[in-house]
């Protein structure tokens, strides 16, 4: 969230009969244009009195939608999102939403009913400890706090701490009389506590500076931590310095198109030609990305290496033992744009500009063609091969669409052979290994950025998780397509069964017809089984919410599920 974000979040109002016309008085002022909730009847008086107020209050049809569209459109309209539950199990339904929150750093706030005091019926319990085990922050709001103070504090913790935070209240206080108070908090929220200091990125920039120069065949790698305004440019320049590889984790995928040393997604995900030069780096620098095992194949990718990750935030406060590829790995203590932007002057004192290691191995879309020259199995009729599929809708995207992937098997085409459109955007609704979370994120990134048509590209069985929330999105305006690539079955199981000999007919559970069901729910909705789809995209990509359902083969085995360390591997993503 911004500082004028923040700003607005605090300030003074006039005096408010209830708390919760006093909260939802302090939420306007945060700039919040939706809050996305499920009404109970501990928060109903606070969603009365924002629909009041002109914030749009988003009525989803599930509490962990409401938690996932929080988090898009924190994604897409860059203020913090909020949401509001109602106590027990209006909570309790939120689990993996908030821990997918939580593993993504992304700030936001859960305002979440409390029993009233003295409550004795089945919905109480130790929230608290709940929302801890989801790997949030949890905070309350007590009978002598100030509401506008209460929720700026949780904002500031959200920001400070890249967290979710669950603001809870007692439904009674909600209902009772304001506390009367003279001011509703600092004007202004404290400036962010427990950043890198200019000594940290100091200290990280001579580091990097001289382990660039010794390096022969350096790699440099952004994640999503590196995802502002200034470190992109920033990897650029330090790259046609030492004419280093430009890659990037999947969700800052796009980041480096149109760069002559731009090797796309490293990891599972790369090209066959970028997964060739990965592999014989011997330094690879990664700011703001976790560099877990989708981006180093299960420490595989990067055997020869020498791994250093510049992350604003060392777990136990310890330089050793990060994640990485099997040589040595470092961790250095910096923020992304404050280190870089200390490395590249360093190194153009102490060294002068080198030409690349490698020839240019051309766009990613170019590059794919490759795998699908090289692993071309028979197609049943009726269905179509995803990855042609998803190329074909990629070069039909808007200039200026945003992006959304799911994880699961799906995930492996979309995340190959779509190219993020030249002005547009591109997230992955991941984070905790779950299917089902990019529809619901989606919608929100769509309301965060209402000016832009959001694409959606979802697993069949991770749609059917969450298909009543197309009602949401018809009720709440969303322009948002989704394109269901569906092989009728839970597609990373039914391979890796196939591919140890077992029942993998235990794993296909075809959806009921999909493009009848979304019509139902308000949408637009064509099915895509054969080639000459250009009618049904063109359709499709118009301004409102649209289904087409994508009958995919299931013959057509994502790369980086024939990779052996992934088709055996857990399934904790695709990308981090």
């Amino acid at each position: 969230m911004s500082n004028t974000d923040l700003a607005a979040a605090t300030g003074t109002r006039a005096r408010t009969d209830t708390g919760a016309t006093a909260l939802a008085d302090a939420v306007a002022r945060t700039g919040c244009t939706h809050v996305f909730a499920l009404m109970g009847d501990g928060n109903m008086h606070l969603l009365l009195a924002l629909e009041e107020r002109g914030v749009g209050v988003v009525e989803v049809r599930h509490e962990s939608a409401a938690v996932a569209m929080a988090e898009g459109y924190t994604w897409s309209a860059g203020r913090t999102g909020i949401c509001s539950v109602t106590h027990g199990p209006g909570l309790t339904h939120v689990a993996t939403s908030l821990v997918v929150a939580a593993r993504n750093r992304t700030p936001l706030v859960v305002i979440a009913a409390e029993t009233p005091a003295g409550y004795q019926g089945a919905q109480r319990f130790d929230q608290a400890s709940f929302a801890a085990s989801c790997e949030a922050v949890y905070r309350t709001m007590g009978r002598d706090d100030d509401p506008g103070e209460a929720l700026t504090a949780a904002l500031a913790v959200a920001r400070d701490r890249s967290r979710p935070v669950v603001l809870g209240i007692a439904a009674d206080l909600l209902t009772a009389p304001a506390a009367e108070r003279a001011t509703r908090g600092p004007a202004v929220l404290p400036a962010p506590s427990g950043a890198p200091s200019a000594e940290d990125d100091a200290v990280a920039a001579d580091r990097l500076a001289r382990l660039l120069t010794d390096a022969e065949r350096p790699v440099l790698i952004a994640g999503r931590g590196a995802a502002d305004g200034h470190s992109p440019d920033l990897l650029r320049s330090l790259a046609d310095h030492f004419g280093a590889g430009l890659a990037t984790t999947l969700p800052a995928k796009g980041m480096f198109d149109g760069h002559p040393l731009d090797l796309g997604i490293a990891g599972g995900l790369a090209h066959p030609a970028a997964e060739r030069l990965l592999g014989s780096a011997d330094l690879v620098v990664a700011f703001g990305a976790s560099m877990g095992r989708s981006t180093t194949q299960s420490r595989h990718l990067f055997a020869r290496a020498h791994v250093v990750r510049v992350v604003d935030e060392v777990p136990g406060g310890s330089s050793a033992g990060a994640p990485g590829g099997g040589g040595r790995t470092e961790t250095l203590r910096g923020n992304a744009a404050g280190t870089l932007r200390r490395t590249v002057s360093l190194t153009r004192a102490l060294s002068g500009a080198r030409r690349p290691w490698f020839g240019p191995v051309g766009p990613a879309a170019d590059c794919w063609r490759e795998d699908l020259r090289d692993f071309a199995p028979p197609v049943a009729d009726g269905t179509v091969d995803p990855r042609r599929a998803v190329a074909g809708i990629s070069e039909r995207l808007p200039e200026d669409a945003t992006v959304v992937i799911s994880n699961g098997h799906c995930s492996g085409f979309a995340a190959a052979f779509v190219t993020v459109p030249a002005r547009g955007r591109f997230f992955a609704a991941q984070g905790f290994g779950s299917i089902g979370q990019a529809l619901t994120t989606a919608i929100g990134v769509a309301l965060g950025a209402p000016d832009r048509k959001t694409v959606v590209f979802e697993g069949d069985a991770a749609f059917m998780m969450h298909i009543q929330e197309l009602d949401t999105a018809a009720r709440a305006g969303a322009d948002l397509t989704v394109f269901v690539l569906n092989d009728q079955a839970l597609g990373t199981e039914y391979q890796r069964l196939h591919r140890d000999g077992d029942n993998a007919g235990a794993a296909v559970v075809p959806p009921p017809a999909i493009a009848p069901l979304a019509a139902a729910f308000g949408a637009r909705s064509a099915t895509l089984d054969a080639a000459g789809a250009g009618e049904i995209l063109q359709e499709a990509l118009r301004p409102g919410l649209a289904v087409v359902d994508v009958r995919t083969a299931r013959s057509v085995l994502s790369r980086h599920m024939r990779l052996p360390h992934t088709l055996t591997g857990q399934n904790d993503g695709v990308g981090q």
